[in-house]
């Protein structure tokens, strides 16, 4: 099982310090909620738990059953929904799904692209034959988690990732988030929704260190 630990990490943008000597856990298996108020730094601490940004000191480290995990190791288990992710806008749903877990050396069939546009809620006639480019946000938020699903990732980093989705969309997120947590994946999510926070196993509160962790 993944444990990703911060072990005294400092991290400041633009001269103003976001953490001083944080200490925090992450463990596989359950389902860690970071909260905190804007600017408090719950995306900078999503990027770090990933190793896509490196402290200013401090340390934070992944393991796997205490077997350090390697960068490139733990880069093809990452699966990642932010804000900042993108689809290109003149292919299809299919067409980005392909490309993205092309990049992971994954292959989509036909089958697997159904079950799971089925599984996040998106039907399939409406996309069929649409550019991403004109898919509404909710929709796209759905795209996100059919990419994550379909790379098999075991780290789960979220940003925000009911934003702008339906009751629907969030009941879907809460339950593939559980699931994978069941299955000993670190689901991560950075959110200020306190109905988010209250459904996490644990929490991670930002905005005065050190984190506390509930």
């Amino acid at each position: 099982m993944i444990t990703i630990t911060f072990d005294r990490v400092t991290r400041s943008f633009g001269g103003k310090p976001l953490f001083d000597s944080l200490d925090a856990k992450i463990r596989g298996g359950k389902i860690t909620a970071v909260t905190g108020p804007n600017g408090s730094g719950k995306s900078t601490f999503l990027r770090l738990a990933g190793h896509l940004l490196r402290p200013d000191s401090g340390q934070v480290s992944v393991k796997c059953d205490d077997a350090e995990l390697r960068r490139a190791d733990y880069r093809d288990r990452l699966g990642i929904v932010t804000p900042e992710l993108r689809f290109y806008p003149r292919l299809t749903a299919y067409e980005n799904m392909t490309f993205f877990l092309g990049l992971r050396g994954k292959t989509l069939t036909t089958d697997t692209y159904r079950d799971l546009l089925k599984r996040v809620g998106l039907d399939e006639t409406a996309v069929r034959g649409k550019f991403a480019g004109a898919f509404s946000t909710g929709m796209r938020q759905r795209l996100k988690f059919a990419v994550l699903l379909a790379s098999g990732a075991d780290v789960w980093l979220l940003d925000e990732p009911a934003a702008n989705l339906d009751a629907a969309g969030r009941a879907m997120i809460l339950r593939e988030a559980r699931q994978a947590a069941a299955s000993g994946a670190v689901v991560l999510w950075a959110t200020n929704d306190a109905g988010e926070e209250e459904k996490a196993d644990e929490v991670i509160r930002l905005g005065g260190n050190p984190a506390r962790r509930s």
